[in-house]
C-alpha cells in the first residue's frame, strides 16, 4: 500500500518515470513538482492528469480512473493503477548516421551522406504522449524514450534525403535541411510532442558526389561505368545477358562507335562552346544570360571561404558543401550598416549592440 507518490531525483535528461502497479488508497497525496505533470495510467491508456503541487487523491480529482475501476466492480477505497511522471522541460536528442540521395542522372547515381546533429523537443500532451510510450510503445522509462527519439529522427532524415537529387543536396544543402526540420516537427505532432528546433551540425558529401553534380562530372561517371559494364560482358553477349544488358548498352556502345567513325569522315566543325548553370547543372552555350533549364541567372553566385577547410562556398550556405562545417555568418550592424567579424557583440563601427 502506498500513500504518498513522488518522482524524486530526476535529472534534466530524464523524459518520464513510470511507477507500475501501485496500491493506492483514496486520500493517498501525490507531489507533482513544478517542471512535471503526473498522469494515471491503466489497461494501456492514460486517465487523468495532475499539474504541479500536493494533490489529496479523492474519486473528485481523479474521475475518469474511477469511472472506469466502478465499471469493473472493483473499487472501494483501495485501488491500483500506474503513475506516469512527464517532463515539462526542453529535452536534448542527439542524432546522427547515413543517409542515399535520390537517384540522379542517367545512371541513376545515389550519393552516401554522413548527417549529425541534436533535436530540442517538449512534451506538448502528456496524454497523448504517455499513451503513445507507455501504451502502444510499452516503454518503461526515459531510456527507452531516448532510443526511440534518435530512431524516430534519423528514419525521417533518411527519408527526407532519398526525396532530393544530388545535384539539390549540394547546391542547396541548408535548404534540404531546413525542409527535413520541418517534416520532423510535423510528424512529432501526432505523438504529443513540440519540436523546439532541429540542428544539423554537418552534413558529409562525398568527393565523387561534389564531382558528378557538375556536368563534366555527370559524363565522366557516365562512361566510366558504361565501360565497367562493357567489360564484365561475357564474349558473344553471354546468352541472357546479351538479351538485356549486352543488347541495350552494348548496342548503345556499338552506335557511338559508328557516329564517331562517321563524323571523322565528315568534314570537321567546330564544336560548340558550353557552360554548365550553377544552379540546375544544365549545359548552355557561351553567351547565354540566362539557363534555358531552370530560367536563373548564369552568373556564378558570389562566395565566401569556408573558417573550416577554405574551400569557396556559396554566399548564404549555413553549411559547407566540402567539410559539412557550419559557416559563420558576418553580423551586420542595423544601425549604420557596417559587417562585423562572427563573434563580434557589439558593432565595431558605431558601438551599438549586435542582435
Amino acid at each position: 500500500m502506498i500513500e504518498a507518490v513522488q518522482w524524486r531525483g530526476a535529472s534534466p535528461d530524464d523524459a518520464a518515470f513510470r511507477f507500475p502497479e501501485v496500491s493506492l488508497r483514496l486520500g493517498s497525496q501525490l507531489t507533482v513538482m513544478e517542471n512535471q505533470w503526473a498522469v494515471f495510467f491503466k489497461d494501456g491508456k492514460a486517465m487523468d492528469v495532475f499539474e504541479p503541487g500536493r494533490h489529496t487523491i479523492t474519486s473528485k480529482n481523479i474521475p475518469i480512473l474511477i469511472d472506469i475501476v466502478r465499471g469493473l466492480g472493483i473499487i472501494g477505497n483501495i485501488f491500483e493503477c500506474e503513475v506516469v511522471f512527464v517532463n515539462k522541460s526542453q529535452l536534448r536528442a542527439n542524432f546522427g548516421g547515413q543517409a542515399y540521395s535520390a537517384p540522379s542522372g542517367d545512371i541513376k547515381y545515389q550519393a552516401e551522406l554522413g548527417f549529425f546533429g541534436y533535436m530540442l523537443y517538449k512534451v506538448e500532451e502528456p496524454k497523448l504522449f504517455v499513451t503513445e510510450f507507455f501504451g502502444n510503445r510499452n516503454a518503461s522509462g526515459s531510456e527507452d524514450i531516448a532510443r526511440y527519439m534518435r530512431g524516430f529522427i534519423v528514419e525521417r532524415v533518411i527519408d527526407q534525403f532519398a526525396e532530393h537529387d544530388i545535384f539539390n543536396v549540394v547546391r542547396n544543402v541548408d535548404e534540404v535541411t531546413d525542409s527535413i526540420s520541418k517534416t520532423i516537427d510535423a510528424e512529432a505532432k501526432r505523438i504529443g510532442i513540440t519540436i523546439v528546433d532541429t540542428l544539423f551540425e554537418g552534413v558529409k558529401i562525398p568527393e565523387d558526389a561534389r564531382r558528378f553534380a557538375s556536368g563534366m562530372g555527370q559524363q565522366a561517371m557516365a562512361m566510366q561505368y558504361a565501360k565497367e559494364t562493357a567489360e564484365v560482358l561475357p564474349e558473344g553477349g553471354g546468352g541472357a545477358a546479351g538479351a538485356g544488358i549486352g543488347a541495350g548498352l552494348g548496342f548503345s556502345l556499338g552506335q557511338q562507335m559508328m557516329q564517331g567513325q562517321q563524323r571523322q569522315q565528315q568534314p570537321q566543325q567546330a564544336p560548340q562552346e558550353l557552360v554548365v548553370c550553377p544552379h540546375c547543372g544544365a549545359r548552355n552555350p557561351v553567351g547565354n544570360r540566362f539557363c534555358s533549364g531552370c530560367g536563373k541567372s548564369m552568373e556564378a553566385p558570389k562566395t565566401v571561404k569556408c573558417p573550416s577547410c577554405g574551400a569557396d562556398v556559396p554566399e548564404g550556405n549555413k553549411f559547407c558543401g566540402n567539410c559539412g562545417s557550419k559557416m559563420q555568418v558576418e553580423n551586420v550592424c542595423s544601425n549604420c550598416g557596417t559587417k562585423n567579424a562572427p563573434g563580434n557583440k557589439f558593432c565595431a563601427s558605431c558601438g551599438q549592440k549586435l542582435g
